[in-house]
């Protein structure tokens, strides 16, 4: 009797605790369930350091266990009741998105900025293709029979209008879907007009600055996810990003009715992911390399949106725990079509290393996706070539934004967030004193115009007054 009263009690402890669980896991099928273009609920206030970190102890694929267990896109594994996927599916999705769209062409203003208050304009042009069609292949490798070990991941062209004696420099990058045990390092052409040659770089260093902006060859499509370990360290909100307030995933009405062509079954993806505060709320994930004991990054900590699964914002540190490189990303909208016909493009971007006080803004303006760089008669399986890269050809008519001549024009830096305290933020506190002093009296200079609104800029639509 009492041994039977014994498993009674017990089965109701497992049932309470399961369904504890099921209404927690719930939660998120739930707002699907609701009107998917209503706000999305708040549940944090701020900044929210996790009293322990979440590792991604993500079940391994059987045959290449330094990727996740497919298919992509991955299930919820609720490495915590209230948390569905752990930081390395969350990294993998939005690697997924960054890079995603097989057929990309655009051209981007990105002004530069240097510690004296040098600028410098130019006008970027890319076009890029993914030779795979479904992200599922890339990590199920040689299983897939399309993008096997070291067979190419990303072909990247890229050329610049600027400064003169640059005019035509253009940039051919092959990336390689590598793995811990076979690695093939990128393989880089480029047309140099003052030489009148093509110069072949394989590899190189990876923290090298690529194409003369503050970002690495590893931050422009070098890095691979597989080469990092994993955790999720907290939640934040983030109101603005790239110096604008509100919208910072794109056009919430494409979000919801596109992204799922991207991300199918994926949890809050058919969410609006803005709250009624016009805010977004974020899983802060840390990475750490785990593969080179001398890779020139300690450790990276990316704010990834909770619905899109795209991050927002990263910061890079140094070896020594030093606050080095902050990157804010502002999304446009999302294009229907999935990896094929459509992308989820940005519309604006900040970079800044500060070690050298060194910055650029990038407008991405009119990004094409599949269809619309296809049918175009100067794209064709020929392009992403040497020949090509000789011919300083620009395809696309550079848009006539109004220029960044000045310090006094351009955008404000990125927050440093100062308030919000973290183990692994104490970086932020070796940021020079004459550096936050610098980039308060910039921000407050935008501030009394009105704040920074970088379309109005771009499209002469505000601040006429400012010489």
């Amino acid at each position: 009797m009492i041994r039977g009263l014994k498993v009674l009690a017990l089965s109701v402890v497992v049932m309470l605790l399961c369904g504890i669980c099921s209404i927690t896991n719930l939660s998120w099928a739930e707002e699907t369930a609701k009107d998917k273009y209503a706000p999305a609920p708040s549940t944090i206030e701020g900044w929210v350091e996790y009293p322990e970190p979440i590792p991604s102890n993500t079940e391994r694929d059987p045959d290449y266990p330094w990727v996740p267990k497919g298919p992509f896109p991955y299930k919820p594994t609720w490495p915590r009741k209230d948390v569905p996927y752990t930081g390395e599916q969350l990294y993998f999705f939005s690697d997924f998105l960054f890079w995603g769209g097989k057929y990309v062409d655009l051209v981007l203003y990105t002004p530069l900025i240097n510690k004296r208050g040098l600028v410098t304009g130019r006008n970027l042009y890319v076009r890029r293709l993914s030779p795979w069609d479904d992200y599922d292949d890339v990590v199920n490798y040689d299983r897939s029979g399309k993008v096997g070990t070291n067979d190419v991941f990303l072909s990247y062209f890229s050329l610049l209008d600027n400064p003169p004696e640059l005019r035509g420099f253009s940039q051919l990058m092959v990336k390689y879907n590598n793995t811990p045990k076979k690695w093939k390092d990128p393989d880089r052409y480029a047309w140099v007009p003052a030489l009148r040659r093509v110069r072949r770089s394989a590899g190189g260093d990876r923290q090298d600055d690529s194409l003369g902006y503050p970002f690495s060859n590893d931050d422009n499509g070098e890095r691979q996810p597989w080469e990092y370990d994993y955790w999720i360290v907290g939640e934040d909100v983030i109101c603005d990003s790239a110096g604008v307030k509100g919208g910072m995933m794109g056009e919430p009405k494409s979000i919801v009715d596109n992204l799922k062509d991207l991300l199918p079954g994926v949890l809050g993806v058919e969410q609006n992911p803005y709250r009624k505060d016009g805010c977004i709320e974020c899983y802060v994930v840390k990475m750490v390399h785990k593969y080179d004991p001398n890779y020139y990054l300690g450790h990276m900590l990316w704010w990834i949106e909770k619905h899109t699964k795209y991050f927002i914002r990263f910061e890079q540190y140094d070896r020594q725990g030093n606050l080095y490189r902050i990157c804010d990303y502002k999304y446009d909208r999302v294009d229907p079509g999935g990896n094929v016909g459509g992308g989820y493009p940005r519309s604006v971007a900040q970079i800044v290393d500060l070690y050298r006080d060194f910055r650029v803004y990038l407008w991405y303006g009119d990004v094409k996706f599949g269809k619309r760089v296809t049918d175009d008669p100067t794209y064709g399986p020929g392009f992403f070539s040497i020949p090509q890269l000789q011919k300083e050809y620009f395809w696309r008519k550079a848009p006539n934004y109004r220029p960044v001549t000045s310090a006094e024009h351009f955008p404000p830096y990125p927050h440093i967030y100062e308030a919000k305290k973290a183990k692994d933020r104490q970086g932020v506190k070796t940021v020079p004193e004459n550096l936050k002093k610098k980039m308060k009296e910039h921000q407050e200079m935008w501030d009394k115009r009105g704040g920074f609104d970088p379309w109005g800029w771009a499209k002469r639509t505000k601040y006429q007054e400012v010489k």
